[in-house]
Order: C-alpha cells, then structure tokens, then sequence
C-alpha cells in the first residue's frame, strides 16, 4: 500500500474537502498505523470503518481482518473507494450510508461474532453514534473511535467536574473507557481547529448493573437536566418524567442516605445505578399491585 496524500488524491479527483460532512483526512500513514493497532483486528474479524473517507484505514485493516466494511457518506468518496482504491482488495464492502441508519445487529449476525468498530467521527455525530453503539451493545466486541478532544474528555471524566454529564455516565456505565493517544490539527487535510483524541471502548459487565436501563437513563437525563441545579430541583422537581411523584422521589432519596441538595453531576456511577434501581422497585412494585 502507497499512502497518498490527501490533498494531492482529492485534487486528482477534482474534489475538495466537504465542510458540511466534516471530512478530515489522515496525512500520515504511521498515524494509521497506530489506530489500526490499536484496534488489533484478528483474521477472524469483521470491522466496520466509520467515515472511510480517501482509504487511510481500510486497506490496513484488509490486510488484517476478515473482512471491512467501509461506511462512507459522500457518494464521490464511496466511488473512489469501491471502483479504485479497494476494487482488487478481497474482502472489503464498501457502503455508502450514514452510520446513524446501518444495522451493527444485523451485521454481526451475518459475521457470526461480534464486530470491531473503527473511525474519525465528525463532531455533530459523535454523540448520536454513542448512543446507536449503546443501544447495539451485543453486537459490538471493542471500538476505536478518534474525535474531538473534548468530546473525549467527557467520556473520561470523573463525577464533580466539568465534563462529567449524561455522556459520561452512559458510556462509563457500558464500556471500560482508555485514552490512548492525542492528534493534533497538523496530522490532518484540512486541520481542524481543534485537537482529536483517540479512546478505546471495550463492552463490559456492569457492576453494579441496572434493574431497568431505561430507567438508568431516565434517571441521569434528570439529573443533568438543569446542570448546577440540586437534585431537589432536578430530580424531584421532575419526578413525573420517571414516573413517580415528587414525594415518592424524595422518599428514594432518602432511602439511599443522598442529600437532595447535592447537584446530580456530583453523583458516581454506582451512586445512579443505586438510584434507578430502586426508581425501577418502586415502579414494578406499583405495577404488581
């Protein structure tokens, strides 16, 4: 494999960066290397490229995985990549769709196992794409994602600071979360204005695990519905949302020794998974009745 340089392929093909898609391009092959590395695909697996954008990743990983399957969204990128780039690699299925409509479940199913998952994400789909990789939680065997670095700083962050948010909770509460290395704009066509970071997902096991998730979410939405607001302000005041009254709210709190007038992003992981659960008792209790 030749690594060709962005700037250089997009104006052989008469094309130029789509601001609207958010397309970055990887300048440097070792840089690939790392990612693709870190991923470690086997040649049993199936990895799913998110954003295959001019082939910086795929054709490394075809080299490795079983089969890639590469989701591109710009149609003239898709092309390049299905007619040139990958028309003589085995194994690589090149599709042009947005991630937030593919299928992760039925993919897997069709692979046997679960996938591996790998990409730059644009800023305005990171969020949205967790969630879809939450929701499609057993179809996933470990992701490396590259984005923003503060999008990133919240998927780490810790409870009372800063970044710590619905976000945090959700992915934290799915998947062992590892900061792996940085990028900074001068490792991209065009550079973005801000810096990248790469983290690895692996899904595990909650402990303490949730009696509903649903509930789990309602739950911490609640709590970071009005940030630096109490959860006597948040959470009771918005106990109908969660489906219990504002006394039967303050009355799970009460039950859990938690301070109504503590904020919600001061609460750990298990102190929320502790919360929905005994949201979730209370619910069932009501609906055995």
């Amino acid at each position: 494999m030749s690594f060709t340089s962005p700037k250089i392929l997009l104006h052989h093909l008469g094309l130029k960066p789509n601001k609207n898609l958010g397309q970055h391009f990887l300048l440097h092959e070792h840089q690939a290397r790392r990612i693709v590395a870190a991923l470690d695909p086997d040649p049993e697996d199936t990895v799913v490229e998110i954003g295959a954008g001019l082939g910086a990743l795929t054709l490394l990983l075809a080299a490795a995985a079983r089969r890639v399957i590469a989701l591109e969204r710009d149609p003239n990128l898709a092309r390049f990549l299905a007619e040139d780039l990958c028309r003589a690699t085995p194994g690589v299925e090149v599709v042009c769709a947005d991630v937030l409509k593919f299928d992760f479940r039925r993919a897997a199913a069709e692979a046997g196992r679960p996938l591996a998952v790998v990409g730059n994400l644009p800023y305005q789909i990171t969020s949205p794409l967790l969630f879809a990789l939450i929701r499609d939680l057993p179809a996933l065997s470990r992701a490396v994602l590259m984005m923003q670095q503060e999008v990133g700083a919240r998927l780490l962050a810790a409870p009372g600071t800063k970044d710590y948010g619905v976000l945090s909770v959700l992915v934290q509460y799915h998947f062992r979360v590892d900061r792996l290395f940085s990028l900074s704009p001068g490792n991209f066509y065009p550079p973005p204005q801000v810096e990248s970071v790469v983290l690895r997902l692996r899904p595990e096991t909650p402990d303490p695990a949730a009696r509903d998730e649903a509930v789990l979410q309602q739950v911490v939405k609640l709590a970071f519905g009005h940030r630096r607001k109490t959860m006597s302000n948040t959470l009771v005041a918005g106990a109908e949302a969660a489906g219990l009254s504002p006394e039967e709210m303050r009355g799970v709190l009460a039950a859990l020794g938690l301070d109504p007038q503590r904020r919600g992003e001061t609460l750990s992981l298990a102190e929320f998974v502790a919360l929905s659960n005994q949201v979730a008792l209370l619910k069932q209790g009501r609906a055995d009745r």
